[in-house]
């Protein structure tokens, strides 16, 4: 990511903001297409989901740069998000891993290796069942 300080790890879970990028588009649940090169995020993005009701961390992954210890999710010295999702599913199959554009830069392949990319499929910053729960 051009936006990011030199030395500075990437969050596949960023929220969508300025010194973000389109990670993937969440195809179904523990699907993601990812693109690359990452399209940065725009307004006029964002805006096109929102005008059809649907958050847009509901159907795009985002990422930007690694908060580390001003985000919720930081434990200690690492995110502790990709440590729970590596804990709840376990050892995956990773032998062929997705064409991801940040991964040289991802602070969850820096903790988890390649077990951590098998994984990032399953991450959703907003998912459907709790949007639609809270939705009125």
């Amino acid at each position: 990511m051009s936006t990011q300080p030199k030395g500075c790890l990437t969050c596949p879970s960023a929220p969508p903001d300025a010194d973000s990028v389109l990670l993937g588009i969440v195809a179904a649940p523990g699907q993601i297409v990812y693109i690359t090169p990452n399209p940065p995020v725009t307004p006029q993005l964002l805006d096109a989901f929102e005008k059809q009701g649907i958050p847009p961390e509901n159907r795009l992954r985002f990422a930007g740069p690694c908060m580390e210890h001003n985000c919720v999710q930081w434990a200690g010295s690492r995110c502790g998000l990709i440590d729970r999702v590596v804990d709840h599913f376990g050892e995956r199959d990773s032998a062929e891993l997705p064409k991801c554009g940040i991964r040289n830069t991802c602070r969850w392949f820096a903790q988890h290796g390649r077990n951590a990319c098998a994984s990032c499929p399953e991450v959703v910053r907003k998912p459907a069942e709790a949007w639609e729960a809270a939705t009125p």
